[in-house]
């Protein structure tokens, strides 16, 4: 492919996913990348893992989609059939485990340059929730492996391309680009105070989320209606039914068309997070709305030291005087929304992100070219956090529009010759 029309392939296996929209934080990175990379001059294609979520149609995405069967999604000969064996100038994985397991024979077989996109921790992430030591070092050294393994890598924090440093990754072959939002496709609110009413965003099957939720519900919400203050709670997203019930004056709306439209009426958003790792995308969703935010330490990671929009303190039980307090001071809520819009509008929208990737990858086809990398073991990869989470709590969808050799294409633009 030329340097100038760079061509990335997108790996990317969730069901947190419907109709061209992310549910979750990493669905939503990897579609934004994808999305403004393209719109910055990338020829753009993602491969969906079929989970049995509703995809819609070609109108709802902005790029080429495939949609593969889960026993094709893990098997390099089958999809570089279904993509053309010249398809790609660099191919990019999110997920350490699927990298090593058939990362770089996939990029062997498209003639591609391999990116770890390392968006998250995921030792980081068990260790935040407990998880043994066992389980914690194992998701270490498969990162370590990924990283080892890629021919570039995608960070989001400096915390990652520390750690991609440590592992012996060149600074040249290392780009970091945090998350963000889109300023025109997240509307700006702004904090309805006379609504007084509070919101969380997040896929509840990831641990780190249900741990906030449980906080909201035990440590915050009583403290607040103890002590009158008249104020509601919405909880916004898919997740178990044990978890995701309403009463008292909370409400959980479930999976929402739009995360934008699902803010609106709110007036301070929070984001009670205790255990996690990487940028926060609700929280930047909060930022692009307009509306200010109260979130831990945890919750700030990615974005510019000062937190432009946040309100960050890690004691929740002090987290109700510091609600009633806002909610009395209505020039104060808007001018920390406004800070926070302007951060997202000057600092990190995605356009500037999608761009920033289109860059590094011109600069890598003209400066590197793939180098030889030791033989991997594959069989030791294991199996993606997030995977094992949501098969624990049922939250896999099954295949209903695929069948294994049988891919769906949800939007097509280049033709795959036969017999490739």
């Amino acid at each position: 492919m030329s340097a100038a029309v760079p061509n990335l392939v997108f790996l990317l296996d969730t069901p947190n996913v419907w109709r061209g929209r992310a549910l979750a934080g990493t669905p939503a990175r990897v579609l934004a990348l994808a999305e403004h990379s393209h719109q910055a001059g990338a020829a753009v294609t993602v491969v969906l893992c079929d989970r049995g979520a509703e995809y819609g149609t070609e109108q709802d995405w902005p790029f080429d989609v495939a949609l593969v069967h889960p026993s094709d999604f893990y098997a390099p000969a089958t999809l570089a059939r279904v993509l053309g064996t010249d398809a790609a100038d660099f191919l990019v994985l999110c997920e350490a485990e699927a990298l090593v397991a058939m990362g770089r024979e996939l990029a062997g077989l498209l003639d591609a340059r391999l990116v770890y996109d390392m968006h998250d921790d995921d030792a980081a992430v068990a260790a935040s929730v407990g998880e043994p030591q066992e389980t914690v070092q194992t998701h270490e050294r498969t990162q370590r492996t990924a990283l080892r393994t890629a021919d570039n890598v995608i960070v989001s924090t400096r915390n990652e391309q520390a750690m991609a440093a440590t592992a012996g990754i060149p600074a040249p072959r290392t780009a970091l680009l945090p998350n963000g939002a889109d300023p025109y496709q997240r509307r700006c609110w702004g904090p309805e105070v006379d609504a007084a009413t509070l919101v969380f965003v997040g896929n509840l099957y990831y641990q780190p989320n249900a741990r906030a939720v449980d906080a909201i519900a035990a440590t915050i919400w009583p403290t607040l209606r103890a002590g009158g203050l008249d104020v509601r709670m919405r909880i916004v997203g898919r997740g178990p039914a044990l978890l995701a019930r309403g009463g008292q004056g909370i409400e959980f709306t479930g999976r929402v068309d739009t995360i934008s439209h699902a803010l609106k009426g709110t007036t301070i958003a929070l984001a009670p997070l205790t255990a996690g790792s990487g940028a926060k995308m609700k929280v930047l969703d909060y930022l692009a709305a307009g509306l200010p935010v109260l979130g831990t330490r945890e919750a700030v990671t990615g974005l510019p030291t000062e937190h432009p929009g946040v309100i960050v303190e890690d004691d929740l039980y002090m987290w109700p005087a510091r609600i009633a307090a806002l909610l009395r001071d209505p020039a104060a809520l808007d001018q920390i929304g406004r800070a926070g819009r302007r951060c997202i509008e000057q600092e990190l929208p995605w356009q500037r992100i999608g761009a920033g990737l289109v860059r590094h990858c011109r600069w890598w086809l003209a400066t590197f070219r793939p180098g030889a990398k030791p033989a991997v073991d594959n069989h030791c990869a294991g199996v993606p956090r997030w995977l094992t989470e949501h098969a624990d709590q049922d939250a896999l969808g099954a295949p209903e529009t695929t069948e294994p050799g049988q891919p769906r294409w949800l939007r097509q633009t280049t033709v795959v010759p036969d017999g490739r």
